[in-house]
Formats: structure tokens, C-alpha cells, sequence
């Protein structure tokens, strides 16, 4: 199943393609929903019921990066810039240095791996943690819970 998403705000157009072989309807509907809530596209649709909204001001922005890393970095290594240049075209404005600091914490807590030196750092998902993660809540979350936030 392919599926291609193009997303039109004022100035700003992006496009997304899905695509799965091994994955079922209902799998792939909720990856492209989370994807979608995290890029803000449901934004300012309260009128819409049933819509889940994991990005609004009362997630935390490492939970924001997290859901977005899922689903727009799901199989690929990928730099701290592309992580900040993509994320600011769905959702906003971020620090370099922030973005950094958080690909830091996810990389401690076993969320993401990381190869490279201090110029060319790449990160990558662990595939595991990822699938545990979509299915619990964030590391944040647990952390917190655990008594070390």
C-alpha cells in the first residue's frame, strides 16, 4: 500500500509518501494519524471528534521529537540539522542547540543510537525501542514516573 500525503499551509507545501508491504491497514492508519497530529495538521480542529493531538502545548517537546523521529526518520540515519530543518516545516521554530541536547538524552536513554564525531554525528531508531515505544509512553514519561526527572 502506497500513500501520498501533500500538506499546503500559506507559503509552506510539503509532501509525504507512505508506503508499506508488511504492515496492515490499521498499523499504517495510525502511523500516518500520529504523523499527521504531529505535524500539526489537526491544529485549531476542535470541532474534529475522536482526533488524537500528541503535539499540542501540553506535550512535552522531547515527546513532540520523539513521535516525529517515528514517523519521519522511522528506517534511516539522519543529522541534527535535518532533524531541525524537517521538523520546523510541519510544526515550530527550534534551536540547533536544543534539537542537539534532546538527540543527546534519547541517545543516553537508549531511544536512538549514534555514530560519527562531534561534526558529523548522524542518529538513528533502534528498531526495537521504537516498537516499544508506540506502544507504551514516551521515555520521558517513564523517566518521570521512575523519580529521575
Amino acid at each position: 500500500m502506497k500513500i501520498r500525503i501533500e500538506i499546503e499551509d500559506k507559503d509552506l507545501k510539503s509532501s509525504h509518501e507512505f508506503e508499506s508491504q508488511n504492515m496492515d491497514g490499521e498499523v499504517l492508519r495510525d502511523k500516518i494519524i500520529g504523523f499527521l497530529s504531529a505535524s500539526g495538521v489537526f491544529e485549531g480542529d476542535e470541532g474534529r471528534a475522536g482526533v488524537s493531538r500528541p503535539l499540542d502545548s501540553g506535550g512535552t517537546l522531547m515527546g513532540k521529537l520523539e513521535s516525529f523521529i517515528r514517523f519521519e526518520f522511522a528506517n534511516t540515519w539522519f543529522t541534527t540539522q535535518e532533524l531541525r530543518e524537517r521538523y520546523e516545516t510541519v510544526a515550530d521554530d527550534i534551536k540547533l542547540s536544543t534539537v542537539s541536547t534532546y538527540l543527546s538524552r534519547m541517545n543516553r536513554d537508549g531511544f536512538l543510537e549514534r555514530r560519527g564525531n562531534r561534526n558529523n554525528r548522524q542518529y538513528r531508531l533502534i528498531a526495537e525501542m521504537g516498537q516499544e515505544i508506540a506502544h507504551h509512553q514516551s521515555s520521558y514519561d517513564r523517566r518521570k514516573a521512575e523519580g529521575r526527572e
